[in-house]
């Protein structure tokens, strides 16, 4: 996915640069600064994003900042990194063993590369497994590996279907119960489209709609997160219905037109602006930024949905909330002060504060349903309640999407794309990763994944 705000840059070009810097990097506000530690004594340093897709985050880390070393005696830093060096920043720091004691990421492999680098020690070995257990195991399981806890889930990012009410209704469908099977959707679909509006409104010029695609849809009928990883260890192959329905699936939404026909000439963000100008029915959205349609055209007229099924897998049913980490690092001074200040974010009362200032929900027991006050944060509290949490963008390596799944399904795009097409292509850059990352391949066979 990629931050709602940050629109020059997205996740995914500089995740692409695996580590390359420059020694100095420009953090939020415009300040440079050295590689090196920001801090001095035992100053607490803090490099973390989230500004960008939950507004109020900067200012809830300053407080809780403020607030911790004021209970502890412990000065802590925090600095708001921009989308476009977050990693890059990091990984710089890294190489010269000098920078944050806390690092942010977004979850699941775009952490654990960091992990399989070296650059984050294990969160395990520094809080007590009795206090890692107030952590749901499904958000755990995204930065669980090798039999150790690596991130820390900081807070989700409920992902699914925006839908517009009001142009449901005006179709003859129900505002109250969006389709939940394939062929109602299509048949839903149908409707919406002879409103003059896009049944689903998307944008594919950046490339990024493919990895949304496939973890709305990829996963259908598997059973389990472990028959999603093992093609990449190698213990099955990317072929058949198990793993390859969804793009013929994905091809009949195409061959409907009931995408924009521009979708191909826009970015992803425009695509999702068409409907908050009411111009789509339904987008591809996260939890944060459906929460302030929400708020700003009404909760008469913003539902969300979940990608209806198709398949006959466990994971047809599954609810997406992923979760960003923030993780301690191999090279940190202060370890202990570092898990320290990671508890206390996953306070009671520092929960709360951090829902009312920037609206992001903390994967937490402890957190209070009551707190909510968005019905689609109580629609995805209610989901994770009673489904499976799998978003398979966290869990394959990013050169499958990159060199797979993105020109595959870009291609389904074209007139002459066809499915059969597109899956060898997915099975290609599995191949090619395979070859040229033994190391990373290792690392998946090492992933024992949470129950």
């Amino acid at each position: 996915m990629t931050p709602i705000s940050a629109r020059s840059i997205s996740r995914r070009d500089f995740i692409r640069l695996f580590g390359i810097g420059t020694g100095a990097t420009i953090l939020s506000g415009g300040a440079l600064i050295g590689c090196g530690r920001s801090g001095s004594g035992n100053e607490l340093l803090v490099w973390y994003w989230g500004e960008q897709e939950a507004q109020g985050m900067k200012q809830f880390m300053e407080r809780a900042a403020k607030s911790y070393a004021e209970k502890n005696d412990t000065p802590v830093k925090t600095v708001l990194q921009e989308s476009d060096t977050l990693y890059t920043a990091f990984r710089t720091a890294a190489k010269s063993g000098s920078g944050p004691d806390v690092q942010f990421f977004w979850g699941g492999t775009q952490a654990l590369e960091d992990v399989w680098m070296g650059n984050v020690a294990p969160l395990s070995d520094n809080v007590p497994k009795s206090w890692l257990e107030n952590i749901p195991r499904q958000s755990r399981r995204e930065t669980f590996w090798n039999g150790k806890q690596w991130g820390l889930p900081f807070y989700q990012i409920g992902t699914a279907w925006a839908y517009n009410k009001k142009l449901f209704a005006k179709a003859g469908l129900d505002p109250e119960n969006p389709p939940e099977t394939w062929p109602d959707f299509l048949a839903a679909l149908e409707k919406l489209k002879a409103l003059d509006v896009a049944p689903i409104g998307s944008g594919f010029k950046d490339g990024y709609l493919g990895g949304w695609l496939i973890s709305y849809m990829g996963d259908q009928n598997l059973d389990s997160i472990d028959e999603a990883i093992a093609v990449f260890r190698g213990d099955a192959e990317y072929s058949g219905d198990k793993y390859t329905e969804w793009v013929f699936r994905l091809k009949e939404l195409i061959d409907g037109g009931f995408l924009n026909s521009d979708i191909l000439s826009i970015d992803l963000y425009q695509g999702q602006d068409l409907f908050a100008t009411e111009k789509a029915a339904i987008t591809n959205s996260i939890q944060p930024q459906m929460v302030n349609w929400e708020r700003s055209m009404g909760s008469d007229t913003v539902g969300v949905m979940l990608t209806p099924s198709f398949g006959s897998g466990t994971l047809a049913n599954k609810a997406s909330t992923p979760s960003q980490v923030l993780t301690i690092t191999s090279f940190a001074d202060q370890k202990e002060d570092a898990a320290s200040f990671l508890e206390y974010l996953h306070t009671p009362e520092v929960m709360k504060r951090m829902y009312e200032q920037s609206g992001a929900v903390a994967p937490d027991k402890r957190f209070q349903k009551d707190w909510l006050n968005a019905n689609i944060d109580l629609q995805f509290a209610e989901w994770a309640s009673e489904r499976p949490n799998f978003w398979y963008q966290y869990y394959y390596p990013f050169p499958f999407e990159r060199e797979g799944v993105t020109p595959a399904t870009q291609m389904l795009f074209e007139a002459n794309g066809t499915p059969q097409e597109a899956i060898g292509m997915m099975q290609g850059a599995i191949k090619d990763w395979r070859e040229q990352h033994p190391e990373q391949v290792k690392a998946y066979n090492n992933w024992h994944l949470l129950d």
